[in-house]
């Protein structure tokens, strides 16, 4: 496999965004930073990465139930990516995707990894639906082949899904120095 590959799908069947937009009140998630007036000074690191006030509104309204965007989820992985990537195998997947936001000024991600650092199993396939589009610094950076470190922004366009190795290729995020939010989910 190529270091990633994007996928288009139907983004008014699998609304994401439109869900996500409709939660914080917004119409359009590239300017949510400017929704808050929270400051963000210090890099998130690696378990306070999450802890943003729209992590908080995000898993609060999955927690309290959220059936509109667990639906869209559930098709998303039963129509899209089984059809795709599984061709037919039986495949477990994220109950729930995590919910990323790359800040103007910060990373959305603590630091650079592979997912096998974190135990998690080989074999296991990672994927990315940005909310919003993306590039240069507001991106996910991810290495050509294993080891080898030589990092790139992936092309992360709304109405597209990123498929990855994240479990053996080492990615993270550089400090976003656009005026735009990233936002993506990805499991």
């Amino acid at each position: 496999m190529d270091m990633y590959k994007s996928i288009a799908y139907n983004t008014d069947k699998y609304n994401f965004s439109d869900l996500v937009e409709n939660l914080f009140s917004v119409p359009g998630l590239s300017f949510l930073h400017k929704e808050t007036t929270e400051k963000y000074p210090e890099l998130f690191k690696i378990g306070a990465d999450s802890t943003t006030v729209f992590h908080k509104k995000f898993y609060d309204k999955y927690r309290a139930g959220w059936p509109e965007f667990e639906q869209v989820y559930e098709n998303f992985i039963k129509e899209i990516i089984a059809k795709y990537i599984f061709l037919g195998e039986s495949f477990v997947y994220q109950k729930f995707p995590t919910f990323r936001v790359h800040l103007p000024g910060n990373v959305a991600v603590g630091a650079f990894h592979n997912d096998s650092e974190f135990g998690h199993p080989d074999g296991e396939v990672n994927f990315i639906v940005p909310l919003t589009s993306a590039k240069d610094t507001a991106s996910v950076w991810v290495e050509s082949e294993e080891g080898k470190k030589d990092f790139s922004p992936m092309r992360m366009l709304e109405g597209e899904f990123i498929l990855f190795n994240g479990n053996k290729l080492t990615h993270g995020n550089k400090v976003n120095l656009t005026n735009k939010t990233r936002v993506s989910i990805d499991f």
